[in-house]
Order: C-alpha cells, then structure tokens, then sequence
C-alpha cells in the first residue's frame, strides 16, 4: 500500500512569485502530509528564491538549478531525483484541490498497472475550490490514452502522476522532434504495457495569465511539430486494435484542421493551409481515405462515430 511518504511533488518556478505562493499553498493544504515538496528553481529570480526561504521551515525544499533548463530540462532533471514510488509534476501557476494526492493515492492503491494518473482540467475562475468532489475516472491501456487524448477529451497536463519506476526510465521529452507538445508522447512512453487513469473531476485548475506563450503561441507548436505529434497518435493507436485505427482514420483530418486554427498560429504567416496539408500528406499523417473522411464526417455526425469506436468506461474510485 502506497502512503503519503511514498509521494514526492516537484513544483517546477522560474519568475514569478505571486503565483508560487498560491501553488505551494495549494499543495500544503492536501488533505494527507507527509509527502516531499521540492521546489525546483529553474535559473530563479530573487522573488521566487524569497519565497523559496519563507516556505522552507513549512516543509518545502529547494532544489537550486542555476542555469535555465526550461521546462522540459526540469522534466529530465526530474527523472534523475525522483526516488519516491510516485513523482508528481506541477507548475506555480498550479491551484490543486485538497483532496487532490489522497485520491491519487487511492487509484495506485487500487489499480496496481497504473502508471500514469491525470486529473480533469479545471476551469480558471479564480475561485478557491470548495469541498465537494467526485472520484469518477476513466482507466485506460495505453493505445487507449492516446485515442482519449486525439479524440478530444479534456485533461490537465499540469500536477501530473507518475509511478517513478517508469517515469525514470522513460524517454526523455523530444523537443526537438514535438516541440511544446512533446508533453504527450512523454506521458504515452511513461505509460508503457500498463495503464493510465483520468480522473473526472477538475482537480487541477491551470491559471490562465498574460504570460502564458499558449496565449500568442509565439513558441509554436509549429505545423511540422503538430503533425509529428499526430504521427505519434497514428503509431499509439494503430497497436490498440481495428476500432481504434479506424477512430484515427475518421479524426485524423479533423485533428489536422483544428491544429492548424487553434494552435499553429505562428505559421499562419509563413505557409498557407494548402502547403500545411501538403506537409501532412508527405510526412504520411493524410492520405485520400483521411481527407474524404474528414469532408464526409462532420460535427455530430463524427462525434457520434468516434463514441461508438473509443468506449471509454467510467468507474467510481472507491
């Protein structure tokens, strides 16, 4: 049986001060203790490394990285130090709820395959989370995660879980292959013969702020990035059985539109959407029975197919 002891958090800070504050006072609210909080200071401003001093005789340790490593070297960084059975990811624009590593706790305890757990993402309103929660999840193989997360379904990448004997073995984030998505092939190769857990409820609410890149996408993901990354889908689900290539086949155009709308943006001056789908084509994530899917199935239509194709059964955490 895992314990809070068995728990370690690292909180991942660069600059800014005020949202740490909350982040940590997020985490040292949980309703179980005992666990390790790491503050990972990412070539740290003088605020944060203030904070750092007022929140070390509540518990919280520094861990002093000089040198900027981004986000994706404090990921490896990470990989390196954890030495608890589950390493917990998180950001100081995080708001966790309280119950948020009791009810991780119980879903390792539970399902011994776990190996990756994930909350639902909470909506920024900048309201303190109350008491009331549910402990409804979605648990899933690995082909299965990944349908989940190419077909739509809403999860926090922030505050994630891991079960550390994967984590640290796992491949180290590709940015130079993924770029700023390279989150999800990440947690797919964390993920590895077991199983990955999404709870239903928003335990985890990702501060929305003028700082966020996501706001200009001014750091991409660029088209060839966003394209390898459904490339990464096609490998994932292809293994999953035929219901699952065919979910891939009928959403792959659909994928490929609303990259390009919605997160591609800074390409938009540099390729038009033709040449974006030429790219698709020649690095092989379209082909004609894609596209005419893509035209064909629409809206509800595609919704209602993909329901029908990626049965995700929802169970209660007792």
């Amino acid at each position: 049986m895992y314990t809070p002891r068995d728990v370690e958090v690292f909180l991942f800070a660069h600059d800014r001060p005020a949202f740490l504050r909350e982040a940590l006072d997020s985490y040292l609210r949980q309703t179980v203790g005992g666990f390790r909080l790491a503050l990972l200071a990412n070539a740290p401003t003088p605020e944060v490394l203030q904070v750092a001093k007022e929140y070390a005789g509540r518990g919280v340790e520094l861990i002093l990285e000089p040198q900027s490593l981004n986000v994706y070297g404090c990921v490896r960084r990470c990989q390196e130090l954890a030495s608890r059975s589950i390493t917990v990811l998180a950001h100081d624009d995080d708001w966790v709820h309280p119950a948020y590593l009791e009810t991780l706790l119980k879903c390792y305890n539970r399902f011994t395959k776990l190996q990756v757990a994930v909350s639902a993402a909470g909506e920024w309103d900048a309201r303190p989370f109350t008491a009331d929660y549910h402990t409804q999840l979605v648990l899933l193989k690995r082909a299965e995660f990944s349908a989940y997360i190419f077909t739509g379904e809403p999860f926090a990448f922030s505050s994630s879980s891991y079960k550390t004997e994967f984590f640290k073995t796992a491949p180290a984030p590709d940015f130079a292959r993924y770029g700023k998505v390279n989150d999800v092939p990440f947690m797919l190769g964390v993920c590895h013969g077991g199983e990955a857990a999404v709870l239903q409820f928003p335990f985890v609410k990702c501060r929305i702020h003028p700082q966020q890149d996501s706001l200009t996408f001014a750091t991409g993901p660029r088209a060839r990035e966003w394209i390898e990354l459904d490339l990464c889908h096609k490998r994932e689900m292809s293994q999953g059985g035929r219901k699952l290539r065919w979910a891939y086949i009928l959403n792959a155009f659909h994928r490929l539109k609303t990259g390009w709308r919605d997160w591609c943006v800074c390409e938009h001056d540099k390729m038009t959407f033709k040449q974006y789908l030429n790219l698709a084509r020649q690095m092989g994530a379209l082909d004609a029975k894609r596209r005419l899917f893509g035209v064909l199935l629409r809206g509800g239509v595609r919704k209602a197919c993909l329901e029908k194709l990626c049965s995700f059964v929802r169970l209660e955490l007792k």
